[in-house]
């Protein structure tokens, strides 16, 4: 296994989980020996996951297409010429996904009345970032969906979000933008923050980058303003206390991820495990508790969850080991499991 070919022919195999320990180290060293290999290897990832989606719609093996698709520009172009088609290659491939996610993850419903509403969805492990009626842009984060009227009208401009997003509003100072969160809700005229609402959590937090963001609650007859942000500050609502606590933070470490970037800052291990399962669309069992109080601080941009849970290891006394993904009934692989266990060193 000594060619670029060789070490090819082997991603979609790693991407799935079911390679060897020998197999996975040694993808690894070919990713990280050349940046035309890392190019490579990036560009096959963003495939492998475009066709993984398309599974989930299709029901079909990403892997026995990736496959396939190796086969055919291996037969075809010189493998000093690889790159080259397979960026072209994500680009055929992502372009009908980016179709197709319109239709199978956008919902057109009616609410309020006759008005037109529409529902974006970000499956797990992906990003996106959408255009709202009024120049609002938002960037959604991986499993999050959004709804919004077709067009807005009336006093407000109303959404509603759940998952993660940063906000980039268009001014309107005489329509407020609004941003449904459950019991409470973000109002602005025109600023930058971003909101963490996922509904498997016990907390709704927001950060404001710039501008002025007004926390309310809209489960009344009218927007009660709970508290007023101003930039470089975080709301974290707690749901079962119904309280806010509000604190300075570094904004950056929780915007990082619009530029692909994941963050940590001295932070414990169960959060590092809520954001690298939604980052790498994986699920994470700890199995020692003692494991959820380790500390890290780290900033990282294209490892792979192998590399960071590497990295990690190096400052605290933990094992990992990664479960072949299993193939479901449907035809759809199940997400790939890792398990953390204490180190005995």
């Amino acid at each position: 296994m000594e060619s670029k070919k060789d070490h090819i022919d082997l991603l979609p195999d790693y991407f799935a989980g079911v390679l060897s320990e020998e197999e996975r180290v040694a993808v690894e060293k070919w990713k990280n020996a050349s940046d035309e290999n890392l190019q490579i290897f990036q560009e096959s990832e963003k495939v492998y996951y475009s066709l993984d989606l398309l599974e989930e719609m299709k029901h079909y093996d990403s892997s026995l297409a990736l496959h396939k698709l190796n086969e055919r520009v291996r037969r075809e172009y010189p493998v000093q010429r690889l790159l080259y088609y397979w960026q072209r290659a994500a680009a055929i491939l992502i372009l009908p996904l980016l179709i197709a996610s319109v239709y199978f993850f956008i919902d057109r419903k009616p609410q309020q009345g006759t008005e037109l509403w529409l529902a974006y969805h970000t499956p797990p492990g992906v990003k996106s970032e959408v255009y709202l009626p009024d120049g609002t842009s938002v960037f959604l984060n991986s499993d999050t969906k959004l709804e919004y009227p077709s067009s807005f009208s009336g006093k407000e401009r109303r959404v509603t979000l759940n998952g993660e997003a940063f906000f980039k509003v268009a001014k309107d100072a005489a329509h407020p933008f609004v941003v449904g969160l459950g019991k409470i809700g973000v109002e602005v005229k025109g600023t930058e923050f971003n909101v963490c609402n996922y509904p498997d959590e016990d907390k709704t937090e927001v950060v404001l980058k710039e501008g002025k963001v007004d926390l309310i609650e809209i489960n009344t007859t009218r927007n009660a303003l709970l508290v007023a942000m101003k930039p470089g500050e975080q709301a974290v609502f707690k749901r079962t206390e119904e309280k806010v606590v509000l604190r300075e933070v570094d904004v950056d470490r929780y915007i990082g991820w619009i530029d692909g970037l994941l963050i940590f800052r001295d932070d414990r291990m169960t959060e590092v495990v809520r954001s690298l399962e939604r980052w790498y669309n994986v699920n994470i069992l700890i199995e020692d508790p003692e494991i959820e109080d380790y500390i890290f601080t780290g900033t990282f941009k294209h490892e792979t969850i192998t590399q960071v849970l590497d990295l990690l290891k190096r400052t605290s006394p933990f094992e990992y080991d990664i479960l072949p993904s299993k193939k479901q009934q449907n035809g759809v692989y199940e997400k790939q499991k890792i398990v953390l266990t204490k180190s005995s060193k």
